[in-house]
């Protein structure tokens, strides 16, 4: 698939060209996440704090997300950042098409910047959208296979209410969603006191607030994907004891969570029979048939 193929799957005059990335025409010019990306690229987008670790974490997501692509297939990544998901992906699995979309402007030119100088991604055609993920400037039914990593958990949920909508709105009748890292656990210790932070936000007058994680029950998830053909929910990772306490300051909640949290959930992972791990898993990974 050429490059104007894919600008063809774009509504018309929803954006406009800046620097070889499409701009949607409502965004605003500047968010939180590209002062985060001129910060820290990597902190911006994902919770790893080291390439070793984003290396190691997208590996699993990558080996799924092979099995539910094909080659000539148009990949949707909703929230994609610097590429972390194509940097893994395309080198091994070129595609009909690649669509990255990203409310950070910055971060799309650090994911272009790394395209141009790969060519085996520059198998994969690439489209670059500089928007929301829940205000996506693309036509109806245009991709094949969506992916959605580690996004959703710091959107409050009537945005991520959204997102979900415009993404079965864009997605071929038959095609996937997939979604990793997005959807934590309420059914948890950590969920619990992250449930209780959200509710201190709404009594302050500050639901919105961008940056906490919201936690879900999985009625909750499910219910989002109303309308879907089949919806699969995974369980996934595992902790008893919360990994953070996030009303403690930065320096003890460090100590806490490499001190105590870490090695006693490693431990529990160890000897906790298959069959109750799922009542541990962290969050619930999604994959939804169109």
């Amino acid at each position: 698939m050429e490059q104007d193929v894919l600008q063809g799957l774009v509504k018309d005059r929803a954006t406009i060209e800046r620097d070889g990335i499409l701009v949607a025409k409502e965004i605003a010019e500047k968010t939180v996440w590209d002062k985060l990306a001129l910060e820290n690229p990597t902190d911006a987008v994902i919770s790893a704090k080291d390439e070793a670790d984003a290396a190691r974490k997208s590996a699993t997501q990558i080996h799924d997300i092979k099995i539910h692509l094909h080659d000539t297939d148009v990949l949707l990544d909703c929230g994609a950042g610097y590429g972390r998901v194509a940097k893994y992906l395309l080198p091994t699995m070129p595609l009909g098409g690649y669509i990255g979309v990203d409310s950070a402007y910055q971060m799309l030119s650090l994911f272009k910047e790394r395209y141009q100088l790969n060519k085996a991604e520059q198998q994969t055609p690439l489209l670059l959208l500089n928007a929301d993920i829940h205000t996506l400037p693309l036509k109806d039914a245009s991709v094949d296979v969506a992916i959605v990593c580690a996004v959703f958990l710091h959107n409050h949920k009537d945005v991520v209410k959204q997102a979900v909508a415009e993404i079965k709105r864009v997605v071929k009748p038959g095609g996937r969603v997939l979604v990793y890292s997005s959807f934590p656990r309420a059914a948890t210790l950590m969920g619990m006191q992250g449930l209780a932070y959200q509710a201190l936000l709404n009594l302050i007058g500050r639901p919105f607030k961008n940056g906490p994680v919201r936690y879900y029950w999985r009625r909750e998830i499910m219910h989002l994907f109303d309308g879907f053909t089949e919806v699969e929910l995974k369980p996934t990772g595992y902790a008893v004891i919360p990994k953070s306490l996030i009303f403690l300051p930065r320096v003890l909640d460090s100590v806490w969570r490499l001190v105590i949290a870490n090695p006693i959930n490693k431990l529990l992972e160890i000897i906790t029979p298959k069959f109750l791990k799922y009542y541990c898993a962290t969050h619930f990974d999604v994959v939804a048939k169109r």
